[in-house]
Order: structure tokens, then sequence, then C-alpha cells
């Protein structure tokens, strides 16, 4: 058992700031990203429809196709949010810029196929769609568009983006994927958009087998890809280990972002890496010791990030962090930084300054400077005090991680 408690520096009640209160990603920031969302969707849009209405959509195909002599493939547009919005472990990076809070809204285009599975829209000609249908609102706004391995990032502005992968459905998955929704809850695709979220977690009959889904990639086409599997997989998480897992999965985003101005494990990376941690029975700490738990992931993190990390979802072995020895090595050293560092606050003294220093210097000056919330399990007559040193662990930079 820990020397002290610190519980409340972390999560904090309605009556006192707290490290979870601080790092939540803003109100005013998640509409700044809803509202850019709306105007760029509704520009996608209307662009594959004008495609269907002027008859362009033989041009969007793919040579082969054209060379199959079928109709034109079919092209109708919805969308669907993911990411750290979706997972609701969204955090507000720490050092903005060069770290922005982020969107991801999936794109999916539902197209004719080939008979071998691949669809029949090209992906090179689905980038250049979206990409020209949101150029005039860009330069509009003045937002700038970036082009990315599997996706179209627009920069709202120096501390936001919006990432919108491209995916193709077939249209006989994509009409019973209609016909399911119509079954458990007599509504449309289109009258159901804004709730698509919450009813595909409440009916799990609205899915599309992954072996469907494709994901738009600039260098190597069409590949099989379904973010869904893994929302559900994390939704499982957090359903059978309670709350606390989503929570370390925001703490975790925080300190990342303290710890790496850029690069750092991605946030997927960390969030697998966490329910592995209450999966194999590695966290005892209860729901009223979010201070515990997270040491208790940091002692296993390093080890995690040392070795692959295997995506839960996929049949074939894939790993998610296909780092170089280099980053391999910066990243288990910092976790272990980290696990010791928050070790020295929790235990080894009875001293409230001396926990919050601490755990400041291990995640930053957004856990509040607060002693009165920290508690001492006991007390020993003229405990010496140790030396509070305050020295922020350096920077450490390498490639931007994809936040959310």
């Amino acid at each position: 058992m820990s020397t002290m408690n610190a519980h409340a520096l972390f999560l904090g009640a309605n009556t006192s700031a707290s490290y979870h209160q601080a790092i939540l990603l803003p109100d005013e920031t998640r509409r700044a990203l809803l509202q850019a969302d709306r105007k760029l969707r509704a520009a996608i849009r209307r662009a594959a429809s004008e495609a269907v209405q002027f008859g362009k959509q033989m041009a969007l195909a793919t040579d082969a196709y054209r060379a199959s002599k079928q109709a034109p493939p079919t092209l109708d547009v919805r969308f669907l949010l993911q990411g750290g919005l979706a997972y609701d472990t969204a955090v507000e990076p720490a050092i903005m810029p060069p770290q922005q809070c982020d969107r991801d809204t999936g794109v999916y285009v539902k197209t004719s196929f080939l008979s071998r599975q691949e669809p029949g829209l090209a992906a090179k000609k689905f980038f250049e769609l979206v990409e020209n249908a949101i150029k005039p609102l860009c330069i509009a706004e003045g937002w700038t568009i970036k082009k990315k391995s599997t996706c179209v990032r627009v920069e709202i502005s120096p501390f936001m983006h919006i990432d919108y992968p491209l995916y193709a459905i077939p249209d006989d998955a994509f009409e019973t994927l209609e016909k399911s929704l119509r079954d458990a809850t007599g509504q449309t695709l289109v009258t159901a958009a804004s709730q698509m979220l919450t009813l595909m977690d409440r009916h799990r009959t609205l899915r599309i087998p992954s072996d469907r889904i494709m994901l738009a990639h600039r260098e190597e086409g069409w590949v099989q890809s379904d973010p869904r599997a893994l929302h559900d997989w994390f939704e499982e998480q957090f359903s059978r280990y309670g709350p606390q897992v989503r929570r370390q999965s925001r703490y975790f985003k925080g300190w990342r972002d303290f710890a790496f101005e850029q690069g750092g494990p991605s946030s997927v990376a960390l969030m697998v890496c966490i329910a592995n941690c209450y999966r194999e029975d590695l966290v005892s700490a209860d729901e009223a010791r979010d201070d515990l738990a997270f040491h208790q992931v940091a002692g296993a993190l390093s080890n995690f990030l040392r070795d692959p990390i295997q995506n839960p979802v996929l049949d074939v072995p894939s790993t998610l962090n296909d780092w170089d020895d280099i980053e391999r090595a910066r990243y288990h050293s910092a976790a272990n930084q980290l696990h010791e560092t928050v070790g020295t606050a929790l235990n080894g003294h009875y001293l409230q300054d001396l926990t919050v220093q601490r755990l400041q210097n291990a995640l930053g000056r957004r856990v509040p400077n607060r002693p009165d919330l920290v508690k001492a399990h006991s007390r020993v007559p003229e405990v010496a005090a140790p030396a509070a040193v305050i020295s922020r662990a350096p920077l450490m930079t390498t490639a931007r991680t994809t936040s959310g």
C-alpha cells in the first residue's frame, strides 16, 4: 500500500480542480471541430451527388472496372465519427502547437465492386474527388489541405485538424446495413446519421463484415480495414473493466503529450496496452485509486512498449508499434522514468507538497498545485523530508503522433 493517496489530484470532484478536468478537450474546441466538419461533409456529399447527376462515375472507376464493361459504379456517401472522440478518450494536447486537437470522420462510399471484391472506384480518384470538393471551402475559410497516406487532413488552425479516412463498401453490404437499421429502429441511414454511433453500439446487427470494408491508401490502393472492429473491442474493455480504463487512457495520452512535444506512442497503441494491463490482472487498484492504478499501468507499460503490440482485432499478426530501435528504446525509457517518478510521489514519505511536485514532474502543471487534496495513510514522527527537486523530463522529439 502506498503511503500517499493522490486520487483526488487525478480525478477530483465537482468542487475541486483535477488533472482529469485539466486534460479534457474543451467544449468550445469540440464545437469548433464539429462546425467545421459539418461544412466539409456538406461539400463532400455535394460533390459525390454531382458526380452521379452528371454521369461522371465512370471517370472515377478503376481500369479493371472499366474493362469489365459494367455500368458506372454507384456512388453514395455516408460519414461516421471515429478515433478519440468516438472512444470518448480525447484530450487537449499539452503543447499546442505543434500538437493539435483533432477529429476523425470516416467517409464511407457505397460503390460497385468487381467480382474479386475490389472496389470499382479507384482509390486515387476518391482522394481527388474529396480534395477537389473541399478545396473552395478551405480557401474561403483559410484552412489547409494536407495529403496523408490514409486520409485527407484539413488543418483548421495551428491548434486543430480534421482527418478524413476514405472507405469503400460494396452495394449489397450497404443495402444489408440499411435494412438492418430499418428493422431495428425504423430509420434510414440518412435520418439516423447523427445517431449512428449510438445505434451501432446498441444494435450489434448494424455491422458490415470487416472483410468487406476497404480503406483507400495513396500508395497501396485499397487495403482491408474496419475501424469499427477496434471501436467495438475498446468498448468491450471499458464495459468489462469499468470506467477507470477509459480515464487511464486519457491520463496516458496526457502524459504522452507532455513527455513528447512531437512523436511518442500512438493513442491506439497506448489504449491497447492499458486495456491489456486490466485483462492480464496487472492492475489491483479499485475505482477510488486512480493514482495507484496509474502507477501500476506505468510499471507494465515499459515492457509493453518494448515488445510488439498486436492489433487485437486482426486474425493475422499486425503490430501497432512498428518503431525503429531508437524510438522503441526512447519510449521504453520514458515509461520507466514515469513509473519511477510516480512511485516516489506515492511512496516512502508523508509530505503532501512532495507528492504534488513529483506528479507535476511526471505530468506537467496540469496536475493542480493542491497539496490539501493529497492524503497520507499514516504518519511517522520526525520523518526526514527528502529534498524536493522539480525538474521536468527533457522533451523527446520524433515523428508527430496521431492524436485522439
